[in-house]
C-alpha cells in the first residue's frame, strides 16, 4: 500500500509541477520582455525557494498540490525560462550550441540528482530533504543577480522615451507572427504532441 501511494503521489505532484513549469513558459516570457531577466529569475527562485521550505512543512497530499505543485513550480518557471533568454544576449554565432550545452545541465541533475536524493531521504527522511534541496534554489536566487542583459527590456525602453512605463501595445506583447513560418509550427505543434507520452514511463513505473 506504502509503494501505491509513494508512485500515487509522486506521479500526480509531479505531473502538476512539470505542467505548471511549461503552462507559464508563455506568460515568463512576456514578462522578460517586459522586465529583463534579472529581476524574473531573482523572484521566479524566490517563489520557488518559499513554495518548496513550504512544502517541508506540509504532511498531507492536498496543501502540496499547492506549495509544490504550483507554488514552487511557477518559481521555477520564472527561474528557468530567462535563463535560456539570457543566452540570446551574450552569443548569436553558435547561440544553438550554447543552448544545447547549458539544456544539457538538467539532463546531467536528472541522472545524478536521485542517488542524492535517496541517500538524504534515508538519511534525514523526506521532510529535511526539501530543506536541504533549499539550499539549491538559494544559489539559483543568488545566480538570478549575475544576469547583466545586454538587450534593453521594454519597460527601459518606453521608460527612456517617455519617463513613465506604459504596457505596449498586445500586438508587441504577444507576437502571433512567427506562426507564419512553417518550420515554427512545426516545432510549436510537435515539442508539446511529443510530451502526451512524457509521464507513461512513471505511471507504469510500478508494474
Amino acid at each position: 500500500m506504502f509503494v501505491f501511494f509513494f508512485f500515487y503521489f509522486t506521479a500526480w505532484v509531479s505531473s502538476l509541477s512539470m505542467g505548471m513549469v511549461f503552462f507559464c513558459s508563455p506568460i515568463v516570457s512576456i514578462f522578460t520582455d517586459l522586465f529583463g531577466c534579472r529581476k524574473v529569475a531573482v523572484i521566479g527562485a524566490a517563489v520557488g525557494l518559499v513554495g518548496l521550505l513550504s512544502s517541508s512543512f506540509v504532511s498531507t497530499i492536498e496543501p502540496l498540490y499547492f506549495t509544490y505543485g504550483i507554488l514552487f513550480a511557477c518559481g521555477c518557471s520564472f527561474a528557468y525560462q530567462p535563463s535560456l533568454v539570457i543566452l540570446g544576449h551574450y552569443f548569436k554565432k553558435r547561440l544553438g550550441l550554447v543552448n544545447g550545452i547549458v539544456t544539457a545541465g538538467s539532463s546531467l541533475f536528472t541522472v545524478s540528482l536521485p542517488f542524492l536524493l535517496r541517500v538524504l531521504i534515508d538519511s534525514v527522511d523526506l521532510y529535511n530533504t526539501l530543506r536541504v534541496l533549499c539550499i539549491l534554489m538559494f544559489v539559483l536566487f543568488l545566480a538570478g543577480f549575475t544576469y547583466k542583459p545586454l538587450v534593453p527590456n521594454t519597460k527601459e525602453k518606453e521608460g527612456g522615451k517617455k519617463g513613465k512605463f506604459k504596457l505596449p501595445p498586445a500586438k508587441k506583447i504577444c507576437n502571433f507572427s512567427v506562426f507564419k513560418v512553417l518550420s515554427y509550427r512545426i516545432w510549436a505543434f510537435g515539442i508539446p504532441a511529443a510530451l502526451f507520452g512524457y509521464f507513461v514511463p512513471y505511471v507504469h513505473l510500478v508494474s
